[in-house]
Parts: structure tokens; sequence; C-alpha cells
């Protein structure tokens, strides 16, 4: 099997495997595993024999080299959770009887099982892995879900409950997905309940998260769901199976009016008690700045994970109606606000409490909208003709709320108020829960109240934001916030996906969305909002999904922008997901729109492998688009308006390489409208502007010189840069990078043969030089270019002198002279040649000595 495994290993170089290769192999060490593990004579004992642990380590090992293709296990995972499941069904009637003969001969004695604890772990931690690798939901299909399993598996996990130093996780959580399956059995519990006495009270000692389970009844409903009480304190999986399994138990017909209210009104005290609120009162919260501990964050967190289940499984919020106001000031509460996994579960139970607030939505209605939208998919604008027709076709949802007369109570606008403002939350993954929530909820609103949480959503893109596009001026985001532009512009992608985005709103909202795609915020040496121009381009790929036919004439007049503005995006932005994010929107709107022009040839220069890579995507994909003239112009003004001012060195030297290509397709273009702006640039205080100015100045007099050449005012704008760099900007932090600058500049004016104007020039130039080898510690392109100046214009006989004989003292240079010492590889003479023979003998460091012979 190490043969294969490295060959599944070699798949996943080139691309993700696409079948389980190793089925064969694997299913004959599963036979050998089953045959070891389903030996009852040997449960008895407390571990399994070595070989079955050593096999069922690889049967692990080979199952996740695909957990990032799960898929390709399904047609083999019923026999392989089949053939497990028998073994450990067996396993737990067999526990279950050894269970009940030890209590019926001593109920206080459970040492006395000739069953095991932990026998079958190693099956247990196989099944978790299977769950891990392709999901709980899908594997516990293949579970036994017969009426005797029932008491079997509850004796087997209470057992495992009361041992809980001893027993391994791993086996407590399969058992609590295994229950939750077991507790949707179609039959009345009190019908399968023989009354389990004897078994002991849970009181495990030593852990802040369990306490004693106090039973009301013995009956068996009591017991799982004070079982269940207990694993919601649990922390991980364990937590998260008891919360699948209580909301399922608890949403039974025969348990919904008996057990559910009781259980909501638990759950509500253990918030308040764990913020250290009285549910009675309506004071403020008492948390303190410290926040919850840990034992209370997971005693907040286990219960809000069963709420959401529950709010999804009740038909209507009638049952909450005492509890309702309450839950209102609990999720909008601060007491929250340092556990990002809570105010997550707080945003989807805000959700689903205000879709149950709303009107059930018919299946008719449901089918009716999905048959209309796959209608207009096809057929596109030939369904309406007018902007209000397509318009009212976009969701039939909506339609049936405003036909019924919905009214939408407080709770619902409170709750709505909540969604938004968790838009803002500074963690991901409370934002895309708020947006997701957004969405459904837009979609059962009447149509005038959807359009006004659309346009609330475009209201937080605009907070902060300085310039209004409707202005003609660019939007100025300096003072925004990446939290807030992120969460609207997902709540956006929602809300477009589900066609509820009308023509109006639109027109509005594309410019906005536009200015996402590039959205970067520089904080010290580093920026933000690589996530905001990743959700902008699902924003545009969602556009690209819109049912309602009216969204096309809108998008058709904004083709021109939308594509070139996703073209310079796929190729010129740093982060590859970006890159490929603006591929796969702009490839959506090729395939379903057709507005983009140039659109299938483009698409061929830029899909997702062409921008993977950085350098290609820079440097030629970009060449090769720039060749359609409308692309040339905005890539150009992307390119020189943005991205040569990057704050990564690496960015700017692949946009000055792009710059290299693109410059000679529109020299005109480049002359006239970006070269004043770029030189200006180049006394910027600001160090990434001032380098990346420099350098793109000297690549545009060198791509461009014969055209500059013939103009005298941008000819002398070019030869003023050198001259105009302020002094401190060459002796204080950052000296070493405007001097490699500036290096790069004057090599490319020699390179080009520019005349630059005399003695006293080229002294300045020398010394600038001189400066650079000094300050800078990686001086091979400055060498480079020091060469192309001595070839262009020369070096005077004291020059000469000074770089032999005065720099590679150590007197003079210091630290420093290996750099003259490489320099001396521009230089030509005798007495160069033997400066460097001695030097190869006779240097003191090893740097010395080694520069001297790359010179030679």
């Amino acid at each position: 099997m190490e043969d294969s495994r490295l060959e599944i290993l070699a798949d996943e170089v080139a691309g993700a495997p696409t079948f389980f290769r190793e089925h064969v192999q694997f299913l004959d060490l599963l036979d050998k595993v089953v045959k070891s593990a389903g030996d009852s004579t040997s449960w008895t004992s407390e571990r399994a024999p070595a070989d079955e642990q050593r096999m069922m380590r690889e049967l692990s090992i080979t199952l996740e080299l695909y957990q990032e293709r799960p898929t390709c296990l399904d047609p083999y995972l019923e026999r392989i959770v089949g053939q497990l499941m028998t073994v450990v069904q067996e396993y737990v009637y067999a526990y279950h009887d050894s269970t009940a003969e030890s209590t019926c001969k001593d109920t206080s004695d459970t040492d006395t099982m000739s069953v095991e604890l932990n026998r079958l772990s190693g099956v247990f931690d196989f099944l978790y892995t299977l769950c891990k690798v392709r999901g709980y939901k899908v594997i516990m299909r293949f579970f036994p879900h017969g009426v005797a399993d029932v008491e079997p598996v509850f004796v087997t996990l209470w057992m495992h409950t009361s041992r809980l130093a001893e027993s391994s996780w791993t086996t407590r959580y399969i058992l609590l997905i295994w229950l939750s399956l077991l507790a949707m059995i179609p039959f009345d519990m009190e019908s399968i309940d023989s009354g389990n006495r004897g078994l002991p009270i849970l009181s495990i000692d030593g852990s802040p998260m369990v306490q004693q389970a106090t039973v009301a009844s013995d009956s068996l409903i009591d017991r799982w769901v004070e079982l269940g009480k207990l694993y919601l304190r649990r922390p991980a999986c364990e937590m998260e199976g008891a919360a699948v399994m209580l909301s399922r138990l608890l949403s039974r017909k025969d348990t919904a009016s008996s057990k559910q209210p009781a259980f909501i009104e638990w759950a509500i005290s253990e918030i308040c008690d764990a913020i250290g609120k009285n549910s009675d009162d309506s004071t403020s919260d008492a948390v303190g700045k410290e926040g919850m501990s840990i034992a209370n964050v997971l005693r907040v967190n286990g219960v809000l994970r069963v709420l959401c289940h529950l709010f999804v499984a009740m038909d209507s919020a009638y049952a909450l109606r005492r509890q309702m106001p309450l839950l209102i000031e609990l999720f909008g509460s601060d007491a929250f606000e340092q556990h990002s996994l809570t105010r997550k579960l707080i945003t989807k139970a805000t959700q689903r409490l205000a879709l149950l607030n709303l009107p059930p939505v018919s299946a008719t209605s449901i089918a009716r909208n999905s048959v209309r939208k796959s209608a207009k998919a096809n057929l596109g604008g030939a369904l309406g003709q007018g902007s209000q027709a397509s318009d009212d076709n976009a969701s039939t949802i909506n339609d049936e709320c405003e036909a019924n007369g919905t009214e939408v109570s407080e709770e619902v606008e409170t709750f709505i108020g909540i969604l938004l403002q968790k838009l803002q939350d500074k963690d991901t993954i409370v934002r895309w829960s708020a947006a997701k929530g957004i969405g459904r909820v837009t979609e059962r609103l009447p149509r005038a109240l959807a359009q006004e949480i659309v346009f609330a959503v475009a209201d937080v893109l605009k907070e902060h934001a300085l310039d209004d596009p409707s202005d003609g001026r660019p939007i100025d985001i300096s003072m925004t916030s990446e939290f807030a532009w992120h969460g609207a512009l997902l709540a956006l992608a929602e809300l477009s996906r589900k066609g509820l985005l009308m023509s109006q709103a639109l027109s509005t909202i594309v410019p906005w969305v536009v200015r996402g795609l590039t959205y970067e915020i520089q904080r010290g040496d580093y920026s933000v909002g690589s996530n905001v121009r990743d959700a902008a381009c699902y924003v545009m790929w969602s556009f690209a999904r819109m049912p309602n036919p009216e969204s096309r004439r809108v998008f058709g007049k904004m083709s021109l922008q939308m594509s070139t503005t996703l073209i310079s995006v796929a190729v010129f932005d740093r982060e590859s997901n970006v890159r490929r994010a603006a591929s796969a929107a702009f490839q959506e709107h090729v395939g379903r729109h057709s507005t983009f022009p140039h659109g299938i040839s483009v698409l061929q220069l830029a899909d997702f492998f062409s921008v993977g890579n950085m350098r290609n995507a820079f440097v030629v994909a970009s060449r090769k688009i720039a060749e359609y003239d409308e692309y040339r112009e905005p890539l150009l003004h992307h390119l020189c308006t943005g991205t040569i001012y990057h704050w990564e060195s690496r960015t700017r030297e692949l946009a000055a390489a792009a710059l290299r290509e693109l410059a000679p397709l529109a020299a005109k273009y480049v002359i006239e409208n970006l070269l004043p702006q770029i030189v200006a640039n180049t006394t910027s205080p600001f160090l990434a502007v001032r380098h990346g100015a420099i350098v793109a100045t000297g690549v545009i007099a060198e791509v461009l010189a014969a055209d500059l050449k013939e103009l005298d005012r941008s000819s002398k704008l070019v030869l003023s840069v050198a001259d105009n760099i302020p002094l401190r900007y060459l002796e204080d932090f950052g000296s070493s990078m405007t001097l490699d600058a500036i290096a790069q500049y004057m090599g490319c004016l020699s390179r080009a043969k520019w005349d630059i104007g005399g003695n006293e020039r080229q002294q300045k130039y020398f010394e600038y030089f001189v400066q650079a080898f000094t300050a800078c510690k990686e001086v091979d392109g400055i060498v480079s270019n020091f060469s192309a100046f001595v070839g262009t214009y020369g070096i005077s006989a004291e020059q000469h002198q000074q770089m032999v004989s005065k720099y590679i003292t150590v007197e003079t240079s210091g630290s420093s002279r290996e750099n003259f010492v490489l320099a001396l590889s521009a230089l030509k003479g005798r007495d160069v040649f033997e400066v460097l023979c001695k030097l190869v003998v006779e240097g003191i460091k090893v740097e010395i000595r080694r520069n001297a012979s790359a010179a030679l």
C-alpha cells in the first residue's frame, strides 16, 4: 500500500485524484480488521492486538489522502461503514448485556463487566476519520437504525460517560451521532422504554465541564435529554454531536410539546447564567471586561447549537412568544464580543428566529420560483420586455408575501438590524453567516421592504467613503472599514444570487462593487483588503447568474467597465485566489451574457491556470490581452496607478516587468496620461510609492526612448527625476531602497543611450552609484546597471582611481567594501586586474574573495 500512497500523492501534485485508486488493497485490509475486531472472545481484552492497531492506522492514513476529494470514496462507503458498524453493533449489544448482568449482581459495581470499555476504540477512531473526511451526515446514513438498537446504544454511551477519564472521545462522538439517527425512529419512545434501572449517576469529578446530572424520573426520554445536556459543555465534536442528537430528539411529535418548551427555558437560563444575568430582570449584562470563562463559553456555544437546530425544525414562533423579548435582548447583547464562534452561533440563531417569525412559504411557491429561474436562465429576455415586467419576475416568493398582505413584525425588523450590524463584525465566519441570513430573510419579505434591505446593505459600503461615483470622481476608501466592505459585498452576492437586486438598485451598486475589486488599504508594512477583493469577485460572479433578464440591460451598459476591471484584477492582483476568482467571474459573464468584448479569446489567455502563476499572469498573460484595444489602456491605467506602488517589493518588480511589455503597445497614452503623475510620485514621502515611481520612470524611459526624445517637455520630465529627489530620502530610513531604484533608473537611461547633459550630471550619477554600493546589501542588479552606465557615459580617471584604490579599503567603505570589489567588474585596466588578483588571494573576508573572483 505504500507504493499506492506515493502514486496518490504524485497525482495530487498534478491534480486531485478522481477515483479511489487503493480500493482493492484497502478493502482487503478492512476485511482483516473486521475479522480481528469482530472476534467476541477478544472483547475481554483492554486493548486491540498490535496488528489490528497497525492496520487501523494504515487505513486511516489512506483515507486522509482523500480529504480534498472525499466523493471518490462514495461507491465504497456502504461496504466500509456497513462492515464496521456490524461489528460495533454486536459489541454494543454485548456491552449492554454485560452491563445488565453486572447491575443485577451488584448495582454499585461497574468493574465486573466482561466486555472491556475500550476494546474497539480503534474502530471508533477509524469511524471518526471517516466522518472527518466525508462528513458525519453522509456516514450516518449507513448506521443501523432499528428499534432494538436504541437502548443498547444509549446504555453504552451512558456507561462511557460515567467513566469519562477512561473512555475515548471518538467513541462517545460516534455513539452520539448514532443516537441522533435513532432519535428519528417513527415509534413512540415510551413504547420502547424498558425502564433501565441501576444506571450510575453521572458525576464526573475533576472536570469543570460536566457536573452531576439530576434526572426527575427514570424514563428513557428524561435520561436521554439529561445526557445530552452534559455533552453540551464538552468541547469540539462531542458538543456538536450532542446538539444534533438533542435537536432531533426534541423535534419529535411525542416530545415537541412535552419536552421542548422546558428545554428552551433551560437553554435561555444557561445563557443568562453564563453571562451573569438574571433571566427574570432586564438589567444589563454582568460580564466584565475579562469576559466569560472558558467553561461558560462552552456552555453558551453548546446551548446555541441546539437552539439553531431547533429553530429550523419548529413550525412557528408561537411557542417562543414568552421568551422572545429575552432572546432579542440576549442576541443583541455585547457580552459575547470576545468570542467569535459564539457570535457566529448567535448570528445563525438570529436569522433562523427571523425566518420563524415570518409566514411559511408554500412548497408550490418554492417550486414555481425554481422553475421560473431556470426558464429565465435559458430564455433570457424573451420573458419580459419592459423594466418593470422583468423586475416583477425576479422572485415569486416575494410576490406571494405581497399578495397575502404579509405584515412584518417588530421582532423581524429587530433581527434584521442585528444581522446588518453583524455584517461589520471583525471575524469572517460571523460576517459570512450574517450575509447568508440577510439573503434568506430578504427573500421572504414583501418586495418594498426587500428593496429597503438592499439599499441598507449598499449604505454599509458608503459609510465613511469620501466620494460618490455619481459625481464622476473615484471613490476614496482610505477611511472605510475592510470588515464592513467584506460583509456588505458578501450580502450583496447572496441577494444577487436569489434575484433580489432590481435594475434600479443595480445601477447604483455596480460602481461600488467595481471599486471593491481593487480595494486595498495599507497598514504600516502590510495591507488589508484581499478578502474584500475576493468578495467583490464573488458579487461579480453572482451578477452573471441573476435570474431577472432586466439585469442584462444594466450589465450591457456597464460591460466595458466590468470586463476591464475584472481582467486587470485577474492578471495584476497579488493574491492568487483573487486572480482566480476574477477569472471565474469573467468566465461566468462570458458564458451567460456574451456582453464582454472578445470574451472567449481573452478568457483563454486568463483562465484558471494562466493566472495561477504570478509572473505568468503579470508578464505573459497581460501582454497578450493588451493586444485587444478595449483592454490595453485600462490594463496600463491599473498598472501605473496602483500596482507599481504596491507595498510589496516583489509585486512592484513584476509590475515594472509588465510595464516594460505593455508600454510599447500604447506609447502615446503612457506619455501623455500616465508619465506626468508617475514622475510626480518620484518625490513622494511614502517609500513604496517613491520606489515604484522611480523604477517605472526608468522603464518608460528605456522602452519609449525614441518617442520621448522627440518630445522636449517629456524628455526634460524624465531627466529631472534624479535631480529632484530630496537629500533626506538618500540618508534616512529606506535610503537603500531609494538608491536601488535610482540605480535601476540610471541603468535604463544608459541602455537607451539618453543624453544626460554633460559631466556635471555624470558626476552626480556616479556619486549615486557610490552611495548605492555603500547602503545596499544585494548589489548584483546595481553592478549590472553600473556596467551599463560606464559603458555609455564612461568614467573619468579620478573616478577610476577612487574605485580601484579608495573605495575597496576598510578605512573608506568598512563592511560594504565587498560591494565595491564586485563593482570593479565594470571597469577595465591592468590595475583593476592586479587588484582583483590580489584580493582573491589576500582578501580578509570570504565575501571579498568570492566577489573578487566573480569580478575577474
